[in-house]
């Protein structure tokens, strides 16, 4: 079953006149909505705006004519095992600062947009376009990595470390040219692995979907787990290999596959068995989208995680 909500805000009053330009709050829904999914681990589709200043519009309910396979973990009605937040409408107050422009970090809020749209955007492909479901799951987690800076040689290997200190001391404007490439070569690969490993924590390998352990992420190869997942992005879109039918979820939650992938190419059938299935990589790039709210400006997250009776109130009401 679907169900749909309204939601509902008071924006100020705009005065008719000639040359003043009405304002279009049409948008709105589809950043609620990448919001509410990320918080709550399920599908939001937004069915366009109702009424906003004074026009009135037909809701868009061509979303009602597709299935989904209620079984699920992003389309069910049970509450997420992993940063579970009870499906409780009220909850969603903890995000009234995101949608009424009060919260105080004016650089994050655009990254935790563009994520939470990626992500939403990979449920709503999930069933029936897997690769590109996935392609926006990596991009979630590529735009979370833009919010950390590491050192050269937080993300570089010894290799290419050494390699660099000898472009420095043997070359003529050494430092220079070794700077470029330094800037270039702060892996957008190693900065994405870096970011997943530092926001997923122990929390997160103790609370699973899947009722098989052998299904499971595991801390002990997570890390290079998450590299594979990159790696099988950049395999689909440098060759156009496909894959989808190996990652597409299922309704038991399986993180990871079940023994080795039986394809012609060796080196995509390794990358095919590390990389994480389309339900593993959305449990790590939802719990990274909600750890990196908690430990920047919204902690309440933590609370309603670990008190989830408790009802969440506007402080300010």
């Amino acid at each position: 079953s679907r169900n749909a909500f309204i939601v509902a805000f008071r924006t100020e009053k705009t005065e008719r006149k000639s040359g003043i330009s009405i304002p279009d709050y049409s948008l709105i829904g589809e950043v609620v909505c990448s919001f509410l999914s990320v918080l709550y681990g399920k599908r939001f589709d937004n069915h366009g705006l109702t009424e906003g200043s004074g026009f009135y519009n037909t809701p868009d309910l061509s979303i009602y004519n597709s299935r989904c396979n209620y079984r699920l973990p992003f389309n069910s009605h049970e509450q997420r095992k992993c940063f579970g937040i009870p499906l409780n409408l009220t909850h969603c107050s903890v995000l009234e600062k995101i949608f009424i422009g009060t919260f105080p970090d004016k650089k994050l809020i655009p990254k935790l947009q563009t994520a939470c749209k990626f992500y939403l955007q990979a449920l709503q492909n999930a069933e029936h376009e897997p690769e590109i479901a996935y392609l926006h799951l990596i991009m979630a987690g590529e735009i979370l990595s833009s919010h950390f800076h590491y050192k050269n040689e937080e993300v570089m290997d010894e290799l290419m470390l050494t390699n660099l200190q000898t472009i420095k001391n043997e070359l003529k404007n050494g430092e220079k040219i070794a700077n470029q490439i330094s800037k270039r070569l702060l892996s957008i690969r190693r900065k994405f692995i870096k970011t997943l490993c530092f926001l997923v924590d122990n929390d997160f390998f103790e609370n699973y979907e899947s009722d098989a352990n052998y299904a499971r992420l595991k801390s002990e190869d997570f890390e290079q787990r998450i590299g594979a997942a990159y790696d099988l992005r950049s395999m689909y879109t440098h060759t156009g290999v496909p894959f989808g039918n190996w990652i597409r979820p299922d309704s038991q939650g399986e993180d990871v596959q079940i023994g080795k992938p039986v394809v012609s190419d060796k080196e995509f059938a390794k990358v095919l068995a590390r990389a994480p299935r389309f339900c593993g990589l959305e449990r790590i790039i939802r719990y990274s989208i909600l750890k990196l709210m908690s430990i920047n400006g919204f902690s309440q997250l933590e609370d309603i995680k670990n008190h989830p009776n408790r009802v969440t109130r506007n402080p300010d009401q």
